[in-house]
């Protein structure tokens, strides 16, 4: 079992910022910050919400059920119309002073007469925002750091709230207000930070302090790290929440909507802190996994597990090995969440160890049964039935699959596949067999009784799925001569589950495959293999018991055939696995009442492990694709989860594959179908669920125009089109990686206020550009000094991401007009189909 100790996630804790992989960059350096500044929101502050604007839909629930808001205001209508009234507002700002930064009272002055109690409003959205936040425990526990060391920390946030209203945020969110020693706020500076103007303030705040003494830590690159550099601050980018095309949150969404939504920052600051571990970026993804979606799922379990240790005044649970490495402590430590005193006790059985045991006689049911497992070699038959003595008979062909022996002609003219079958039945081997039996039975039984006292009450915990080892535990305790009274607990069961409880099995799943089952369900049951191995340590499953010298029954198990590097990969999925624990707790503690246990949802506990096994990322299909998986029922085979697939499997396409994997392993054998097509094809499920989220819109015409920008070795290409939809391609570009500085709008002039980090150029100045010199724009920044903005020396200057679906030949046939006898060549990306 996984020795790891459960830690306790507070903010007073002045270490574990250490462990966050961005502000990390500090350990060693922390005494010599002379000033710390921070962000506030999805920086100091977390929301339990997916975005931030879902803020505004709760704020119509309130609204409606206190009646301040109309009726026919849908909480949907509402979150638009308050959109708009803030962007309304910050224009009228704008006109009226010159500044475009607002307050909440402006911008609910802005809501239509009649509609809403303006005053209540805004009242409730701060409430609300009070309600969804909390404390970054790695940002605070960095405060409690300085401020041991007598580091001032200030405040600084680009924010229509108030001071006073962000301290009652704060506040509410349990965080000392002492420890904040300066709160600066756009809405009551008048100007913002991406312009420098709050942190030029507060250097005027902290004048003996030099601007290479001061650090700012934000999460927006336009405000928080380019607004710092305008005044000489050290600025680290806290790239926690912010989504980007790789993120394991935006592959969820396209598969499913939003998952666990009050969650998802939670499992983001988890992802982050593997620094505690001190390993390479390999491990790293591992680790990730362990903590976003494996943790996330097991804890679920847990949590159900022990709903129903508490409903039934169950004491003790039994985990099986191999699983029950990981899911024994975890066990333990979501037990010692809830305050439960729950012993949890392994039991080291498998399907090869209870084998022998559960044999009433040895047929040709039995004998079909071990002679058609796959890959078994004929020594390794003799060593499950415990007669290796008798393998001499057959001592030239012992390392031969059985499988493989049906080819094998021996001296009499049969193949050495019927030669052993006839050997198995014969008379003295039959009555060798049963002795054999008898044997494996008595010492099971002995292991059983000396670890758990009474052998007919076991409570176990299982992954799933069909029952089988928990049959063979019961059956063999019964012909022991005791009645079975157990209780079977496992993650997903099959079908025949309801055949067993039938028999009079207690046996119950969290989640349920096959008819009426969950879709989560069904897909965890086809591919458990990776989720198995992520799970175990580092040796095998039970091959049998055997008596130690002083009498005592001991397990024997198999021994595992792995890389190091493959051990290392799972002992970082387990780690981040329990570090969610720590996170999950900590948030449960800090909205205590707001939030539901784990076990409450199990269905959506599930997706995000759904997800990776039903659309994976290339890099998931890659990496999780060659762990290696050995069975170890009756046999050492062992191979990747993601075998190799001959070519011609994939020449019809990966609709055809997929359903190909619908074969036996005899004629294909797919463990992971979803896995091998992605590794073949490996935006081929991404897009097939993009376009079915997007309503066949133009999203998976958008993402691979941006995938062969990508492609070509392009990173910097310049945007041409005008409204919304040119809006939304730039969008797409950032989201994905690419830089666009520049965008050639033809119908906005080039005195225009960007409103995002680019600039507005001509073609003409692009072209004279070209790729061997620097452009230089002159924009008016908010401030109304101008500044230069250029990009990099050898980017693709002569590249062009066409933003339209009407104008497309007319957009081209213009960029080539103006390059007309340049010289150079322009590079054009349009949409198609």
């Amino acid at each position: 079992m996984l020795e790891v100790p459960h830690t306790m996630i507070s903010f007073s804790d002045l270490h574990l910022w250490k462990k966050d992989r961005y502000l990390g960059a500090l350990v060693g350096e922390i005494d010599a910050i002379g000033l710390l500044s921070l962000d506030i929101f999805d920086t100091l502050l977390f929301r339990t919400c997916a975005n931030p604007s879902d803020v505004f839909v709760r704020v119509a629930e309130k609204a409606h059920r206190i009646g301040c808001l109309k009726a026919s205001i849908t909480p949907a209508a509402f979150k638009e119309m308050r959109f708009r009234a803030q962007n309304n507002a910050s224009d009228r700002q704008a006109a009226l002073t010159g500044f475009g930064e607002v307050t909440l009272e402006l911008i609910y002055a802005e809501m239509p007469d009649g509609t809403c109690n303006r005053d209540k409003m805004a009242q409730i959205e701060v409430e609300i925002e009070a309600e969804v936040c909390y404390v970054n425990p790695h940002v605070a526990s960095l405060i409690a750091a300085c401020k041991s060391l007598q580091i001032p920390v200030a405040l600084l946030s680009d924010m229509y709230l108030s001071s006073k209203q962000l301290r009652w945020i704060l506040a509410s969110s349990g965080l000392d207000l002492s420890s904040m020693d300066t709160l600066l706020v756009s809405s009551e500076e008048h100007e913002g930070k991406s312009s420098g103007h709050l942190f030029a303030r507060l250097k005027e705040i902290y004048p003996q302090i030099a601007s290479h003494a001061i650090v700012h830590i934000g999460d927006n690159i336009a405000a928080d790290v380019e607004g710092a550099s305008k005044e000489g601050i050290r600025s680290i980018h806290y790239n926690v929440v912010p989504e980007h095309f790789e993120s394991l949150h935006h592959w969820e969404y396209v598969r499913h909507g939003h998952v666990l939504p009050e969650w998802k920052s939670l499992r983001k600051l988890a992802e982050a802190s593997d620094m505690t571990v001190g390993m390479g970026e390999l491990n790293r993804v591992f680790y990730k996994m362990g903590a976003s979606v494996v943790g996330p799922f097991l804890q679920a379990l847990c949590e159900w597990v022990i709903d129903q240790c508490v409903d039934e005044g169950i004491r003790i649970v039994h985990p099986l090995m191999r699983e029950a490495y990981l899911l024994a402590p975890m066990l333990e430590n979501a037990a010692r969440i809830r305050g439960i005193d729950l012993q949890i006790k392994p039991i080291y059985v498998s399907r090869q160890a209870s084998f022998m045991a559960g044999l009433e006689s040895f047929g040709d049911d039995e004998l079909a049964l071990l002679l058609g497992i796959q890959g078994l070699k004929l020594g390794e038959l003799f060593e499950v039935l415990d007669m290796s003595d008798e393998s001499v008979h057959f001592e030239a062909f012992l390392e031969k699959r059985i499988e493989n022996c049906k080819f094998i002609i021996g001296e009499n003219g049969s193949s050495i596949y019927d030669q052993i079958g006839d050997f198995l039945r014969s008379g003295p081997i039959q009555t060798k067999i049963l002795a054999s039996v008898q044997r494996h039975r008595q010492l099971f039984v002995s292991y059983l009784k000396q670890e758990f006292g009474s052998p007919e009450r076991l409570v176990t915990v299982d992954i799933g799925f069909h029952g089988t080892i928990q049959k063979s535990l019961e059956k063999i305790v019964s012909l022991a001569g005791y009645k079975p009274q157990m209780t079977h607990l496992l993650a997903v069961g099959a079908n025949r589950l309801d055949e067993l409880s039938m028999r009079g099995m207690d046996i119950r799943s969290m989640l349920r495959s096959g008819s009426g089952g969950t879709e989560e369900g069904k897909r965890i049951a086809r591919t458990p293999a990776f989720l198995e191995e992520l799970m175990m340590g580092d040796f095998g499953s039970t091959l049998r018991y055997a008596e130690g010298e002083l009498g005592q029954i001991i397990p024997i198990t198999a021994d595992l055939k792995r890389t190091d590097e493959e051990y290392a990969m799972k002992r970082a999925c387990q780690k981040g696995a329990l570090a969610f624990q720590g996170y999950y707790a900590y948030l449960l503690r800090q909205k205590e009442g707001r939030l539901q246990r784990a076990s409450l949802q199990p269905v959506e506990w599930s997706k995000p492990l759904h997800r990776v096994l039903d659309m994976p990322t290339p890099e998931e299909a890659r990496l999780l694709g060659d762990l290696t998986h050995q069975d170890n029922f009756c046999t050492e085979y062992i191979a990747p989860i993601c075998e190799d697939v001959a070519e011609e499997w994939f020449e019809q396409g990966p609709e055809a594959f997929l359903n190909t994997c619908n074969y036996g392993p005899s004629v294909l054998n797919a463990n992971w179908p979803q896995g091998l097509v992605t590794r073949r094809f490996p935006y081929y499920l991404y897009t097939f669920y993009l376009r079915l989220q997007d309503g066949f819109g133009s999203q998976v015409m958008l993402f691979e125009t941006i995938q062969r920008v990508k492609e070509d070795g392009v990173d910097a290409i310049h945007l041409y089109g005008t409204g919304a939809f040119a809006e939304q391609v730039l969008k797409m570009a950032w989201f994905h990686g690419l830089e666009i500085r520049y965008w050639i709008d033809p119908q906005v002039g080039l005195d225009a206020a960007p409103w995002g980090r680019f600039a507005y150029v001509t073609l003409e100045q692009v072209r004279d550009g070209g790729t061997e010199t620097e452009i230089e724009e002159e924009t008016k920044a908010e401030t109304g000094t101008r500044t230069r903005t250029r990009t990099e020396k050898g980017t693709a200057t002569n590249a062009f991401l066409i933003a339209t679906l009407s104008d497309m030949q007319e957009y081209k046939n213009h960029i080539l007009h103006v390059y007309e006898g340049s010289g150079v060549t322009p590079i054009l990306y349009e949409l198609r189909p």
